[in-house]
């Protein structure tokens, strides 16, 4: 599979990487398109160690995972929460501490032909809206969650 591979600061285009398999749970999304966020440009500058597909704003179409799914245009949430903790538990999940997030923490991200992401992070695209208007779901998404985090004054 080709992908954008980051490691030490330093992109490359690869055509080696495995295909992604999904788990229990999860859906293989073949990537339609991806946007660079400032966060990937600060994963090269070493904000923060990442090593691999770096990218997480996207659409695509599910290829493999539970049969509604498959065939579905898709974007998603980036965050994956473990389900089991106390922070999980508590309705917190964008902040589990175990969470593995597309592109960024421990996952494999949207720079790539396919990504993986559990079933539970999708939400469909509608057939009005276009696939690159679709691809600003993420941004759009994240600028609206600060409302919710800065108390009403």
């Amino acid at each position: 599979m080709r992908g954008l591979w980051l490691q030490e600061g330093k992109l490359s285009l690869r055509e080696d990487l495995p295909e992604g398999a999904p788990g229990d749970g999860e859906a293989r999304i073949r990537v339609l398109k991806a946007g660079v966020c400032s966060t990937d440009l600060e994963l090269m500058a070493g904000y923060m160690p990442f090593t691999g597909v770096p990218g997480h704003e996207f659409v695509g179409v599910v290829e493999e995972g539970p049969k509604e799914w498959v065939g579905e245009r898709v974007v998603g949430e980036i965050n994956a929460p473990c389900g089991v903790c106390p922070t999980c538990l508590a309705g917190r999940g964008n902040h589990c501490p175990h969470r593995t997030v597309l592109g960024i923490v421990n996952r494999q991200g949207a720079f790539a032909e396919q990504t993986v992401l559990p079933v539970a992070n999708l939400h469909r695209v509608p057939p009005e809206v276009s696939t690159e208007a679709a691809a600003f779901t993420e941004p759009l998404a994240a600028a609206l969650r600060i409302e919710e985090q800065v108390a009403n004054s």
